[in-house]
């Protein structure tokens, strides 16, 4: 308690400087990502993907902001009387909106998540029964450990969403507690997490091919 009234007095020169230092500071990360932010995010998830749990998105916004060194946070320098939050909700929202839209091009050119040939793939093929990996096999180490995961339980395993859920969700929202949630909520979730681990192996996978 004490340390978030801590962090919450923080200039916002002093909270970039904070996030982007080494070692990383898990306890300031944890109270930016889940409070400083939370405000802008509920908007986001609200607006765009029509879901009242903005924690959904705190573990991408983390990887936008962080990514290339957290070049974001560092692009920020308060001009124009222009806040830290206020810079952040504008990033954000641009971000989250370019990914829906660039999810809706692929989904229109590439293969449905709901049969896609990838699943066969998948399914069929098995690191061991071949002296190379297949390219889809290939593309799939190269997911994040949580895609990675998603696709493991859901797709090549079968198994049902609600029977996956213990395992996937603590990759997906370690926030909130899956017991206290309705099922429409984590199955709306997951599904949208498989949804996006498919597009993401099948960027990777032409990555593959193209090269």
């Amino acid at each position: 308690m004490l340390q978030k009234k801590k962090y919450a007095l923080m200039s916002d020169k002093e909270l970039v400087e904070g996030l982007i230092a080494l070692p990383p500071n898990n306890r300031l990360h944890e109270y930016f990502f889940k409070e400083k932010c939370k405000h802008f995010l509920t908007y986001i998830s609200t607006t765009l993907y029509n879901e009242d749990d903005c924690n959904i998105l705190v573990g991408e916004l983390y990887e936008f902001l962080s990514n290339d060194n957290w070049k974001i946070l560092k692009m920020w320098e308060g001009k124009n009387g222009c806040s830290l939050n206020s810079y952040l909700a504008s990033c954000s929202m641009h971000y989250f909106t370019n990914r829906i839209k660039a999810e809706k091009r692929r989904s229109n050119f590439e293969i449905a998540p709901s049969t896609p040939e990838i699943i066969e793939y998948l399914n069929h093929f098995t690191a061991e029964e071949e002296y190379e990996y297949p390219p889809v096999w290939e593309a799939f180490y190269m997911l994040k450990e949580r895609d990675q995961v998603i696709l493991r339980q859901l797709v090549i395993d079968e198994k049902d969403m609600m029977e996956a859920a213990p395992v996937i969700w603590p990759y997906i929202n370690s926030a909130k507690n899956i017991y206290e949630l309705s099922q429409k909520h984590v199955q709306s979730t997951i599904a949208m997490a498989k949804h996006r681990a498919l597009l993401a192996l099948l960027n990777k996978l032409k990555t593959l091919t193209n090269n």
